[in-house]
């Protein structure tokens, strides 16, 4: 009987290992880059929705399917073993009825919880007890536990040991000892050497990073600044700043729940609301941790999260912590995104759609308002990203929702940056006065962080202010993004999807190229950065530009005929090698 049981355990967990790796792989095709996002688009662009066995063999561990398609239940003991190396990341494999889930397998308390909650799930109908503070339970006394028994005879017997090696479809692996070993630092190694003398990354400049910098004492026009309104370096802001710092000191050293709120918090976050036209607000010490922090509470096992393929690496790495699932639709692909919904969503608790208000690599804006009609139609909630559209689009800058004429009310959440338009450093949600509640209570990127500091806090505050009564360096920036896309397309140069935003990328269609022409403009004076292979496809290879409230008309028009001279000089070379 001991020898079918490890036979079928076995047999389960090939099934479980199968099924995660797939789901691995559809991760990593969605989440590393640009290019094998857009791969995975063409050819087949819903591979989470093609498995969904094998999403519910990962999920719902109480079931296995037997090779007619009939769905049978697993035994307590099986249950309890797959349950136990999910949450504590060990191979079923190696797990020995004997284990002590605290001393020899980790589990801390939180853990335990999840155990404990995930039992009652799956037996609703038992109450299911752990004793959370016993610290020698073992698996074979959590199975007694569980059959309601408190019997370990009902559990495996202490000699059922599974180890790799009892299951040949198992390999061994070569243990990498340090980052030395591991074939993605190999990689970037050789990145880097293909580079040659040119590596544009990580120069050191001084000053403040507006429409000029200096950089190794030569002074450049600055096209790499997400300072779109200029405000980093304004005298009355850097002055408001010194007062808060002066107040309150260069930190609040401790997290805003316990004994770090200050004034300038709840100040900060009713001006962001009310610039952005939602209820409350709710500010973060970063706009990446926003982004994971908020929709890895926002859904979870139960639920799916849908994202634009082209979304920022912060948007996917809050999905995947989020446990949900998680598929991509193509780039503003609203129609796709409907029909994805309309086949998934009766099978999902909760469904989020994640957008972003402009795109930072294309410069292009979504068409809000048929997102929100599919978000309606299918009960789901709305998620927009607004780093780069906060501040630059709209007639006063107030974003996605001023520029397409939407009600802030039509969207669950609209997120931002402190750090591009806003000056500072930090991230903020804005929604209901519902939804914030939950995240300020919630939300483990805020509760377990110290709260953001006086000085980005007041930087952001007084810029808002600022904006609130004059706009005029919004109006600026648009004028002059508007500027360098028109004199751009004028001399036949490709900018691919933007529009109406200040980020307008010079598609060269070649890295090689792209790296050079970087180095061409550089040695005129012009501070731009590339986009290469593998963040864009190959054919995608472009240098992008930000512009910004500061930039002149002579600098943006002096700049659009050096790039247009850079790219001719180097075709004749092409032609003449």
């Amino acid at each position: 009987m001991e020898d079918t049981l490890v036979n079928q355990l076995l047999e389960i967990v090939k099934k479980q290992s199968n099924a995660l790796e797939l789901q691995s792989q559809v991760m990593l095709s969605n989440g590393t880059g640009r290019t094998e996002l857009r791969e995975q688009s063409a050819t087949a662009p819903h591979r989470d929705l093609a498995e969904p066995a094998a999403a519910r063999e990962i999920i719902h561990v109480t079931s296995t399917a037997t090779p007619g398609g009939e769905v049978q239940p697993v035994s307590i003991e099986q249950e309890v073993l797959l349950l136990v190396s999910r949450i504590a990341a060990y191979p079923a494999t190696e797990l020995k009825p004997s284990d002590a889930l605290k001393n020899e397998l980790g589990f801390d308390s939180l853990m335990m919880m999840e155990l404990q909650s995930e039992l009652k799930k799956r037996y609703p109908d038992r109450e299911v007890i752990i004793p959370l503070e016993v610290v020698d339970l073992t698996i074979r006394e959590l199975v007694g536990i569980v059959s309601g028994t408190g019997d370990p005879s009902v559990a495996p017997a202490a000699d059922m040991v599974m180890s790799v090696e009892e299951d040949h479809n198992l390999p061994r692996v070569q243990p990498q000892l340090g980052v030395e070993q591991f074939p993605e630092y190999a990689a970037l190694k050789l990145r880097i050497e293909n580079a040659g003398t040119v590596n544009p990354y990580y120069r050191l400049r001084g000053g403040i990073n507006k429409d000029t910098v200096v950089i190794e004492g030569e002074p450049y026009i600055n096209y790499s600044s997400y300072n779109y309104l200029g405000y980093a370096g304004n005298p009355d802001i850097i002055t408001f700043v010194q007062e808060a710092v002066a107040e309150y000191g260069t930190s609040v050293s401790a997290s805003r729940m316990l004994s770090g709120e200050i004034p300038l918090h709840g100040e900060l976050e009713d001006a962001v609301s009310r610039f952005v036209g939602t209820e409350a607000s709710l500010i973060y010490t970063a706009g990446h941790a926003t982004n994971v922090s908020t929709i890895a509470k926002l859904v979870g096992k139960e639920d799916i999260v849908l994202h634009d393929e082209l979304s920022h690496n912060s948007l996917i790495q809050g999905c995947l912590l989020s446990g949900a699932q998680r598929v991509s639709f193509p780039h503003n692909d609203w129609e796709a995104l409907d029909r994805i919904l309309g086949r998934i969503r009766h099978h999902r608790r909760r469904a989020l759609i994640v957008i972003e208000g402009v795109y930072s690599m294309d410069g292009d804006i979504p068409d809000l308002p048929k997102f929100i009609e599919i978000k309606k139609k299918h009960q789901a909630m709305l998620y927009i990203d607004e780093a780069h559209s906060i501040g630059t689009i709209g007639a006063t800058g107030r974003g996605i929702c001023e520029y397409h004429s939407v009600s802030p009310a039509e969207v669950d959440l609209l997120m931002g940056t402190l750090s591009k338009a806003f000056a500072s450093c930090g991230g903020y949600a804005a929604g209901s006065a519902p939804m914030i509640e939950y995240l300020k209570y919630l939300s483990d990127g805020f509760i377990f962080s110290a709260g953001i500091t006086p000085a980005n806090a007041a930087a952001s505050l007084a810029v808002l202010r600022a904006l609130e009564q004059d706009p005029a360096p919004v109006h600026r920036l648009q004028q002059n993004a508007r500027l360098f896309l028109e004199q751009s397309k004028s001399l036949g140069l490709q900018t691919g999807l933007s529009n109406d935003t200040p980020i307008i990328p010079i598609i060269v269609g070649d890295s090689d190229a792209t790296l050079q022409l970087t180095e061409i403009l550089y040695q005129k004076g012009i501070n731009v950065y590339p986009i290469l292979y593998p963040a864009v496809p190959e054919e995608g290879a472009c240098i992008r530009f930000f512009i910004t409230a500061n930039h002149t008309e002579e600098q943006i028009e002096w700049t659009v005929n050096q790039v247009a001279e850079g790219i001719q000089s180097l075709k004749k070379e092409s032609v003449t090698i």
